[in-house]
């Protein structure tokens, strides 16, 4: 009987003793406490100097675009105009052939249209990603620096103190390192 109530306790601290590796495990590896700050990304991306320049060049690539679209769609007025005209003289076949090539035009302009619209806001997309890795890089650095282990971005946080936002410093190094990003559009 002694001896079952001896394999019974050493059953018992042998469960108790195998049971605990994860809240052993967990107490003896101590977690830092973390040190967090928050950042606003979205601010960062919209004033930073090269967001702007970015910005600069796609409107001025959009308004030249809008420009050379104009002159098309006039084109396109007078060779409408013209046919008009044309189709009390051109016989009925003759008249329907070119509706067709004219349609066959507006169609093509209309896809021109869209695959630049497509084509600058990939080149649009592709600068601004620069612009993010560097800003992801900049956030990574300087949390290397401050000791910080975890950031957040403001739109994910209800509160958090002054000091523990470091967009002002994102933005002034993001600023330093990078100021013009060039546009590149498929052609």
């Amino acid at each position: 009987m002694l001896k079952h109530a001896l394999f019974g306790v050493v059953g018992l601290t042998a469960l108790t003793l195998f049971s605990m590796p994860s809240t052993a495990w967990a107490q003896a590896k101590k977690y830092p406490a973390p040190v967090v700050a928050v950042v606003d990304i979205q601010a960062v991306m919209s004033t930073s100097e090269a967001a702007k320049n970015i910005k600069t060049q796609i409107d001025k690539l959009r308004a030249g675009y809008q420009q050379t679209v104009q002159t098309k769609n006039e084109e396109l007025r007078k060779l409408e105009a013209d046919l008009q005209q044309q189709r009390a003289v051109l016989a009925p076949d003759a008249f329907q052939q070119r509706q067709r090539e004219f349609d066959q035009k507006i169609g093509e302009a209309q896809k021109d249209v869209q695959d630049r619209r497509t084509k600058i806001e990939v080149a649009f997309e592709k600068a601004m990603q620069t612009v993010e890795t560097n800003v992801t890089q900049i956030v990574a650095q300087i949390a290397k620096e401050n000791g910080i282990t975890l950031v957040l971005p403001t739109q994910a946080v209800i509160h958090a103190e002054p000091d523990m936002n470091i967009t002002p410093e994102v933005l002034k190094r993001l600023n330093a390192r990078l100021t013009r990003v060039p546009i590149e559009v498929a052609k």
